[in-house]
């Protein structure tokens, strides 16, 4: 398996997080981050980010069917 730079490791981070690589690539990109200090903070930001806007997304889906439910109910 050959090593990969900063560069290609943090192309690769959004597919990374969305579980989108093959194998192959997600064990380099999983290397590099564990010996490259600043790829992983940068990595931690993106996770972090990623997450808040799954998070917002399921609450703003459970809200919305929420608000309808309780429309449909009062309608009836």
């Amino acid at each position: 398996m050959s090593e990969i730079n900063c560069e290609a490791a943090l192309v690769k981070v959004f597919d990374f997080l969305a579980n989108d690589l093959e194998d192959s690539d997600k064990s380099q990109v999983k290397t590099h981050l564990s010996t490259c200090e600043p790829c992983n903070k940068e990595f931690a930001i993106e996770s972090k980010i990623s997450s808040l806007i799954s998070n917002s997304s399921i609450d703003a889906q459970t809200s919305f069917a929420s608000k309808m439910q309780n429309r449909l109910q009062s309608e009836l």
